[in-house]
């Protein structure tokens, strides 16, 4: 044991007789992976030494967990309780199997009498664990450990290298067995491939600690067939992925943190990359009515330069062309689409798709003839068949709570969110009575981010009060707005305010300058897509420097 005190930096400058004086005190346990090692708030006794494998530390104050920091090999923790006699301050975990050397609290008070030199060694090493949590940003649960079962392991280790500006390196467990690999290339992709003769599944915890202490992200490439050793990686991974289309029956059952699965294509590994970086960006269409056609030049530019969108949520208008570009629609089709829009917003040339109640009940238009027209733009897709994931927001008049939906029919939902109160009927949906988004949430960044994005992009096209140019014009002209004007808006004022007052979490706010259009001139719509456009390409610096790597780690040579 003296030996393995040696290799940690914490006791490396202690001299020989020190060494041996306490290797005699410790004591080897063993924990398995989801272990508490110690609970928050409960009597110390001991303080912990990692030999191997990695701890969690976190606070779970308020029925919320705190990530503190995570800890690997030569590391020790617990020490406080036997300092200063108090309770733990927080819960140990164990993140990665692990071996710990335990020193109790008797040994350690006589070690301290006999060679007061630990003391010091100790304060030295606890002031710069004070001066590195003070200075580091919060933690967050992490999935840098991840076992792939695929061929294509090597294309994700290349796209989370370049979404993270790290190393990854590829532990490979058999799974890239008949494989052959251009080690080079890969190097210079910031990937490291070991292949080594891992057989036993004890061994892999231990080789695993010392692999994520020195380059942080770890994909374990296992064979897609159960084995001890298959079953230990997933065991000890934060994540498990299988890329390819055919799904082994029985993986889903063995991975215990969770599991995804994703088709064998550029683009959804690109995106597994980002996910698994916890880099996934989320776009926001608002509501806005005719000015809503700016999200078609928004989206334009985002695609034309190369800005990755990993989920979309939209409002009343901006959930119709969320959902268009989701269902696989290209920009120039969702700007035929708006073209187009003109033609049936008016009485005469568009009268087909307009079914009336007379008299009116609890709005001007059923919107059957609606929903069947946006079935046909969106495929009838349901949101599980969609190319993006998609959520998109609605009202229930009842209660005035918020309704997102994620599942079922996209052209129903899309319905629901655009029924502006007066105009539609209420679209009905599971009992419910729903009404336009906007009334609750207009600019939908924050259901994005409960849903897991990182980085959150939002197009509004709603104006400020201090904006509605065209307001100020009708009021100067002495002309009367028209009821469907009047009605858009006034739901367009309480949009302003709750925006003003609520606006969610968002890294890039794109605002195209649409004020002066009316809620109703879908025949400015050729205008309305230039100004979105506009808007988005001033904005595209400020993208590209969300989205660029930000190192946590120095990269290992």
């Amino acid at each position: 044991m003296k030996s393995t005190l040696q290799n940690i930096p914490f006791f490396a400058g202690l001299d020989d007789h020190v060494l041996e004086a306490v290797s005699r005190r410790l004591k080897r346990e063993h924990y398995h992976k989801g272990t508490a090692v110690f609970l928050e708030d409960e009597p110390g006794d001991c303080m912990y030494i990692i030999e191997s494998g990695q701890i969690k530390i976190v606070t779970e104050r308020g029925n919320q967990e705190k990530i503190l920091s995570y800890l690997g090999p030569g590391n020790f923790f617990g020490e406080m309780a036997l300092l200063l006699g108090e309770r733990r301050s927080a819960t140990a975990r164990v993140v990665i199997d692990a071996d710990l050397l335990v020193l109790r609290k008797d040994d350690f008070d006589e070690l301290l009498q006999i060679h007061p030199q630990i003391a010091l060694k100790m304060s030295q090493e606890l002031g710069r664990r004070l001066t590195q949590t003070s200075t580091e940003p919060p933690l967050r649960e992490e999935f840098n450990i991840v076992t792939v079962l695929g061929i294509a392991t090597p294309l994700l280790a290349r796209h989370l290298a370049q979404v993270t500006g790290e190393t990854v390196v590829i532990l490979d467990l058999g799974g890239l067995a008949n494989v052959t690999l251009d080690v080079t290339a890969l190097r210079q992709a910031n990937v490291i491939l070991f292949r080594e003769d891992i057989y036993s599944p004890e061994k892999l915890a231990d080789r695993l600690s010392q692999l994520v202490e020195q380059y942080y992200w770890v994909l374990l490439s296992t064979a897609p067939y159960e084995t001890p050793l298959t079953l230990k990686a997933i065991e000890l991974a934060d994540m498990t992925v299988h890329i390819g289309e055919k799904e082994p029956n029985w993986l889903r059952m063995v991975a215990p943190k969770g599991y995804w699965r994703v088709d064998a294509q550029p683009p959804a590994i690109q995106r597994l990359a980002r996910r698994i970086a916890q880099r996934l960006v989320g776009l926001a269409l608002s509501s806005g009515n005719a000015r809503g056609m700016a999200h078609i030049g928004v989206l334009r530019v985002l695609e034309e330069e190369g800005i990755p969108i990993d989920m979309l949520a939209g409002t009343s208008a901006g959930a119709v062309f969320a959902a268009l570009y989701a269902a696989g629609r290209s920009v120039e089709e969702m700007t035929q689409f708006a073209l187009y829009v003109e033609k049936q917003y008016n009485f005469l040339t568009g009268f087909k798709y307009w079914d009336f109640r007379l008299p009116p009940r609890a709005g001007l238009i059923k919107g059957d003839v609606v929903l069947d027209y946006l079935r046909r733009w969106v495929y009838d897709k349901s949101f599980d068949e969609l190319n993006i994931p998609l959520y998109i927001v609605a009202t229930d008049l009842i209660s005035g709570e918020e309704i997102i939906f994620d599942r079922g029919s996209v052209a129903e939902a899309v319905r629901a969110s655009m029924s502006v109160i007066g105009i539609f009927e209420p679209a009905q949906v599971a009992g419910r009575f729903l009404i336009d988004g906007g009334s609750v949430n207009p600019v939908p960044t924050q259901v994005l981010a409960d849903r897991g994005a990182s980085i959150i992009l939002a197009s509004n096209v709603i104006p400020s009060l201090e904006d509605r140019i065209h307001r100020r014009t009708l009021r100067r002209e002495g002309r009367l707005p028209s009821l469907m004007n009047i009605l858009t808006g006034a739901l367009e004022i309480m949009e302003s305010e709750i925006i003003r007052t609520r606006l969610g979490p968002v890294d890039v706010l794109i605002q195209p300058n649409v004020a002066q259009y009316g809620t109703m001139e879908y025949d400015k719509a050729a205008e309305i897509i230039k100004r979105g456009e506009e808007a988005a390409r001033t904005q595209i610096p400020a993208i590209r420097q969300r989205l660029a790597p930000k190192p946590r780690r120095r990269l290992a040579a």
